[in-house]
């Protein structure tokens, strides 16, 4: 029986399914369902207060922020604060610091107080799940400041220290030595965020700009324009001069008087094509080149078993954005893991067909909201998991423990039943 039959088939399954039935239900079927979790919740809460929701709501594994940036998060059940100001940039693992460079990570104060990836690995055995380490790549502002050259560079070279370069050198060979550090570590599979261009609008504090930018606009500020770039892409045979030119004209004329220039060039389709179109295949070859180099250092280091599944947007124009080619990327990893922010199901239905005839025979694990407002609420999730069942989909992760009401978690269990 193929994935999608079988999942077309449990999809008529009991909604009410006990807790002890839905265990053994999630044993002998494909499907499995992970939670996106950080370090803080375990140790706010208790690993045995967080494994027992896990598991009770039909999850079968949990994915552990290993990396991350900076952020500012309600926590509603969090027994010990409300608020969370994040450690930006953080590790949550004890490094093997001979495996790095000149690039160092920063390691999280709670490995001082006992709290780890390991750690967390170690819990999620006793209760029958399987960890997946989180990794967040090329969006770190105390990496960024630190190593200035790795950091992205707009037209005017202006630094953006949030966006690190997936060109640059010294930034692939970190990646590399922290994907294997993560990886040896035991987990189950490795999750890439932002292993991309970052572009101009992705996660600082109090953004600001002033006049309004269209998508065009707005990727145009988020080229980066650094040495690394400059060399790669004058190797691959790029015009580099003339889409700097071009950038940094537009983006005068735009200061000067926003309403013409954005009329003109509304959506990356708008910019002119003898230009970009190379552009933007030499930008999916550098993010290509560096999911290759991450996984052939697992291969040196023969860590093989542990998967690489790198995020992809649902939204074709996000990817194009960003420089990510979903086929080549899942044919060197073997899969990719969609986070499909949409309201509903029906919205869903369109963009995930398209993805799975584009990967054909990849994984797809596919990422949904809990919390409120973006899931929408309990009947739009309900739609958005019945429809990927419907389509074949039986690997789920959901966005995130500490972030939703626990009744949230019943929604989960429903789901999956």
């Amino acid at each position: 029986m193929n994935r999608r039959h079988f999942l077309k088939t449990t999809a008529l399954l009991p909604v009410a399914l006990s807790y002890s039935e839905l265990s053994a239900h999630l044993q002998t079927s494909r499907l499995s369902a992970s939670m996106w979790t950080y370090l803080w919740d375990f140790a706010d809460e208790g690993y045995d207060t967080v494994f027992g929701h896990l598991r009770e709501n039909g999850l079968t594994e949990v994915s552990l922020a290993a990396t991350y940036h900076a952020g500012r998060f309600l926590a509603p059940h969090n027994p010990k604060r409300k608020v969370i100001f994040l450690e930006d940039g953080r590790i949550s693992f004890q490094p093997n610091l001979s495996r790095y460079g000149r690039i160092k990570p920063l390691v999280h104060s709670l490995i001082e107080e006992g709290h780890s990836l390991a750690t967390v690995r170690h819990h999620a055995e006793r209760y029958g799940m399987r960890t997946n380490a989180w990794v967040v790549c090329c969006h770190n502002t105390p990496l960024g400041t630190a190593y200035p050259d790795i950091a992205c560079r707009n037209v005017f070279g202006d630094p953006l220290p949030h966006n690190l370069c997936p060109s640059n050198d010294d930034l692939r060979a970190y990646l590399r030595s922290l994907v294997v550090d993560v990886a040896s570590h035991g987990v189950g599979r490795i999750e890439l965020e932002a292993l991309q261009f970052q572009g101009y609008t992705h996660g600082f504090h109090h953004e600001r700009d002033g006049i309004p930018l269209t998508t065009a606009m707005r990727f145009l500020l988020g080229l980066c324009f650094c040495p690394a770039c400059e060399q790669r892409a004058c190797t691959e045979g790029i015009d580099f001069d003339d889409v700097r030119r071009f950038t940094r004209s537009t983006l005068e004329k735009l200061f000067r008087n926003p309403s013409p220039v954005n009329e003109q060039f509304k959506t990356l389709s708008d910019l002119p094509a003898a230009i970009f179109d190379p552009y933007h295949k030499w930008r999916k070859n550098v993010v290509v080149s560096l999911m290759q180099e991450l996984k052939e250092a697992l291969v040196k280091e023969k860590l093989t078993d542990v998967q690489l599944r790198p995020l992809v947007s649902i939204d074709p124009l996000a990817r194009t954005m960003v420089g990510i080619e979903p086929v080549r990327v899942a044919g060197f990893t073997g899969g990719i893991l969609v986070p499909a922010y949409v309201k509903d199901g029906e919205v869903l239905r369109g963009p995930l067909l398209e993805l799975l005839d584009l990967i054909r025979q990849a994984e797809l694990i596919l990422g949904f909201h809990v919390g409120l407002p973006e899931s929408g609420g309990k009947a739009e999730f309900l739609s958005r998991v019945q429809t990927a069942r419907e389509l074949g989909v039986d690997k789920f992760n959901f966005y995130n423990y500490g972030f939703i009401p626990l009744e949230h978690l019943r929604w989960i269990r429903e789901g999956l039943s």
